[in-house]
């Protein structure tokens, strides 16, 4: 009788490698599949804010004004009127602590004025005087958006406000205004028959004419200047 002798060790070993080699291919395919998937979503993290930053520079270089005949108020906070102008200068030492007070001559008679604002940064102005118990009254200049060149006008001056109110925070000293140059030159320029066109146009001279930097020193001027074209639109 014959028999066949089997080598039990190396067939234990064949097991046992051919055992290892499936759990090296899982764990393989496991952490290919975990890789893949966090290099996808960051990936995705990143398109997505590169859109958004994309998004935010469009908007800016390419919005186009809006004529939808809407009002649009701009709100100059007084804080009183006088004929002595000791008592003017009185006034505004005591507004200079909530913003940058400037002053305009009007009739013989002296305004004293804390800045001028957008509709809702007033109303907050306004309620922080009240609760400081600083008397105060408010003058309201409205403007409609009834075609493009007042729509242009409108968005001028909110831009200078925008820069101009940053004053009211005591630790800003300057403020760049290269940005402000560049948007207001790349508006459209419009038709001379335009009501309120020497308006719009002075306007564009005057940002044009800024320096690269405004200083706090030079607030009260530029709000005296936006105080008088407001005045001039028709």
């Amino acid at each position: 009788m014959k028999y066949t002798r089997y080598d039990l060790k190396k067939e234990n070993k064949t097991k046992s490698f051919v055992f290892i080699m499936l759990i090296i291919l899982c764990l393989a395919f496991i952490i290919g599949t975990v890789a893949s998937k966090i290099f996808l979503s960051e990936t995705d993290k990143s398109a997505f804010k590169d859109t958004q930053n994309t998004s935010q520079a469009s908007n800016v270089n390419s919005g186009k004004t809006i004529v939808d005949g809407s009002s649009v108020k701009f709100v100059a906070i007084q804080g009183g009127i006088y004929k002595d102008k000791n008592n003017a200068e009185k006034e505004k030492e005591i507004l200079i602590k909530y913003g940058t007070p400037f002053t305009v001559n009007d009739g013989g008679e002296v305004r004293v004025f804390l800045g001028i604002y957008s509709s809702d940064a007033a109303k907050a102005v306004t309620e922080s005087l009240k609760k400081e118990k600083v008397d105060n009254s408010v003058k309201d200049f409205i403007i409609k958006k009834s075609n493009l060149c007042n729509a242009e006008i409108i968005e001028i001056i909110n831009a200078n406000l925008q820069i101009l109110n940053k004053f009211s925070d005591k630790s800003v000293e300057y403020i760049k205004t290269d940005d402000l140059k560049k948007w207001c030159d790349s508006l459209e320029n419009l038709d001379k028959s335009d009501e309120n066109f020497a308006v719009l146009n002075d306007l564009k001279e005057h940002v044009k004419s800024l320096k690269d930097t405004l200083s706090r020193d030079e607030s009260s001027k530029e709000y005296i200047y936006i105080y008088s074209k407001l005045k001039s639109i028709k």
